[in-house]
């Protein structure tokens, strides 16, 4: 596979662990925050701190618009469609508690799904909705079984974008055109994906997507985005309210105002005060990956984990991720004889990857070397 064009020297110098003989492979699990971006949250706490201007209003709220457009580019999305929630499960619960869904009506789930999104749509129970959870086959997603348990009162499929302990990429294509032709309203947790797969929410015909910004976007935590889509508008309700989901144009000189109307777009389902180091924090990190390009990261985490499946091949170990181009993720897996116990070797020797349903997760970032995956493989081999 051909190099991508990135200057590894460069972007490591954001992550100054990288000096330190630490070997970071975790990224499904915690991205760490790029200098550029912890310093962009200080400059945010200074300005808190000192008070250096006072009219703060148009410059923090610039700040909301000019990191929602970023998220937009990343899924192919417009700026209207796209709006802020605190992590991957609240923007889920935007779905759940907005959609009207009846009595026996069914929302359709992943057996191998991440418990994030499953649970806020177990809580519609309590409305008599039933769930059900399509078959897997050989621990990945079957769209054959997903067909057959399709009916007439089948409301809502809601499916990860990667399977999170695998790194099983969904064929989101075909799924959103079944969807589509069945009137199934699609929800995708998208957040084992985005900052290191491309996605295009029309191309695959999603209704909703939420995603947390402390994985591969690399925007710590308290920090993330939705997407809204025009079906979704007709369809979702905002499930409460608050003073920020209307529109003040910026405007706070007048707030006995209470006549104003609900944002049109993704903002009417805000609340109150926005937790603005964090969106710093994002906006900044968006930043990074776009000007790398996110086809450049995906192609550079290929290469480095077509190495590590090199080896592992021909080794004791049993890869767990599936190998079909289509499939690809940036999080591969594999387990050994005692999978538990080499999860603690490696962590001993500061290599750190993910102990999930008894394999190995590893799943490399764009700063990451060919040098750190050799070293894995050097523990591996004494391991074997």
């Amino acid at each position: 596979m051909k190099k991508p064009r990135i200057d590894l020297k460069k972007y490591r110098k954001e992550f100054p662990f990288t000096h330190k003989r630490i070997n970071y492979l975790n990224h499904a699990s915690f991205g760490p925050i790029p200098l550029c971006s912890l310093k962009a949250k200080e400059e945010f706490n200074k300005y808190a701190t000192l008070q250096k201007t006072g009219d703060t209003d148009k410059i923090w709220f610039a700040l909301l618009d000019k990191t929602r457009k970023k998220q937009a580019k990343l899924i192919n999305a417009k700026v209207e469609e796209i709006g802020f929630c605190f992590n991957t499960s609240f923007g889920l619960n935007f779905a759940v508690c907005g959609l009207d869904l009846r009595p026996n009506d069914k929302v359709l789930l992943s057996d191998v799904e991440f418990p994030a999104n499953v649970y806020p749509w177990l809580s519609l129970k309590s409305k008599r909705v039933k769930i059900k959870f399509i078959p897997n086959k050989d621990r990945f997603f079957d769209i054959e079984n997903f067909i057959k348990s399709i009916d007439s009162k089948t409301k809502v499929l809601s499916l990860s974008y990667i399977q999170f302990f695998n790194g099983f990429k969904n064929d989101l294509e075909i799924i959103g055109k079944i969807c589509e032709k069945n009137d199934i309203f699609f929800v995708v947790d998208g957040i084992q994906g985005i900052g290191n797969l491309n996605l295009d929410v029309k191309k695959l015909k999603i209704d909703f997507l939420s995603c947390g910004g402390q994985k591969w976007l690399l925007s710590g935590d308290a920090c993330g985005f939705f997407y809204y889509s025009k079906k979704a508008k007709r369809k979702l309700k905002p499930s409460f309210s608050g003073w920020m989901g209307v529109d003040w144009k910026t405007n706070f000189t007048d707030l006995l105002r209470y006549d104003l109307k609900p944002f049109p777009d993704a903002r009417r389902f805000a609340t109150g005060s926005y937790p603005f180091s964090s969106i710093m924090t994002m906006h900044s990190s968006l930043g990074l990956l776009l000007e790398i390009g996110i086809k450049n990261i995906e192609q550079h985490n290929r290469r480095l984990l077509d190495r590590l499946i090199e080896y592992l091949k021909d080794s004791p170990y049993k890869i767990r991720t599936d190998l079909n181009p289509k499939h690809r993720s940036s999080i591969l897996s594999f387990s050994s004889k005692n999978t538990q116990k080499l999860y603690k070797k490696l962590t001993k020797k500061n290599i750190f990857v993910s102990y999930r349903e008894r394999g190995i997760r590893v799943s490399p970032h764009f700063y990451n070397t060919e040098e750190e995956i050799e070293a894995l493989i050097a523990v591996l081999k004494k391991s074997a």
